[in-house]
């Protein structure tokens, strides 16, 4: 059972809808809807009884909202007190990074702030995109860094990076080595390689097909240094930003632009965080942050 789940959970009977809690949590319907069926089937009963686009609780449900609601509440205060007994000493700042990303510039920030801030520790969780943003809402991460996939919330700072290109990471021994593009059309042909979690990988093949633009045939892989031994197997593609086109450093890889109507797809990359949030060493990181997106280009 997933914390996840159950914050999904109650924020569709807070919301009374599945609809306007997919648009609350910035999540499709169809994924919250498996999520509170996941937590369900684990469960092994019913929590919601469904009626067409409407539904009502189960006694079962009604109780597991009522307990997880005063849970959720306890665990903000455990957050918040956690966080205020660090600043009696070592300051912590936690970092949420695209699990995708295969640029340096987080490495570049970190060296420049231990520097100018050797009090705070910075701590870096991976995630994909729908994680990092449970992270970041439900105060598990300072910041995050990804890729923007939907429009700026008011709620939130958005300091946009940079525009990053996207190439096809591809075997070095494949058909596609020396190749100067590769268009989206030839793309969907191959299998695509996404970096993401069991649990996020119905939403990411959903986005990179439907959003992007890439065909229906995906394999998943937990961490991009595993995606990466698929692509030195030649099973697929991997679609990175972050890194320039051409051989990779360790010469098992070809990366090849990919364009979109004949145009190099671009993603923008973000820094966000809650404008409530007074962490004192966060500006600093984002300024750094923002100078070594800028230095790369």
């Amino acid at each position: 059972m997933e914390l996840r789940q159950i914050r999904y959970y109650i924020e569709v009977v807070d919301q009374g809808s599945f609809t306007q809690a997919a648009e609350a949590c910035f999540i499709s319907q169809s994924a919250i809807s498996q999520q509170v069926k996941a937590l369900e089937e684990e469960l092994g009963l019913p929590l919601l009884l469904r009626q067409g686009r409407s539904f009502s609780l189960t006694p079962a449900g009604d109780y597991f909202y009522r307990k997880a609601k005063a849970w959720q509440g306890g665990l903000e205060d455990i957050v918040k007190e956690t966080q205020r007994r660090a600043d009696w000493g070592e300051r912590v700042l936690r970092v949420g990074f695209a699990c995708n990303y295969a640029g340096r510039e987080l490495y570049q920030t970190i060296a420049a702030f231990a520097q100018q801030c050797p009090q705070t520790v910075v701590q870096v969780v991976t995630g994909t995109h729908e994680e990092l943003y449970d992270l970041l809402r439900f105060d598990g991460v300072d910041v995050k860094i990804n890729e923007q996939r939907r429009a700026f919330s008011q709620a939130y700072e958005n300091l946009p990076l940079a525009y990053r290109p996207t190439v096809a990471e591809v075997c070095a021994h494949g058909s596609l080595h020396g190749r100067t593009f590769l268009s989206l059309e030839e793309a969907r042909a191959l299998p695509s390689i996404l970096v993401t979690s069991p649990q996020q990988e119905e939403h990411e093949r959903d986005y990179y097909h439907t959003t992007l633009g890439f065909g229906t045939r995906f394999l998943s892989a937990p961490t991009l240094e595993a995606a990466r031994l698929l692509v030195a197997a030649n099973r697929g593609i991997l679609p990175l930003e972050g890194v320039e086109p051409g051989p990779s450093d360790d010469g098992t890889a070809w990366r090849v632009p990919l364009l979109q109507n004949g145009q190099p797809l671009r993603r923008l990359y973000c820094a966000i965080w809650k404008k409530e949030n007074t962490h004192p060493s966060l500006p600093l990181f984002a300024e750094l942050l923002q100078t070594a997106f800028s230095s790369q280009g």
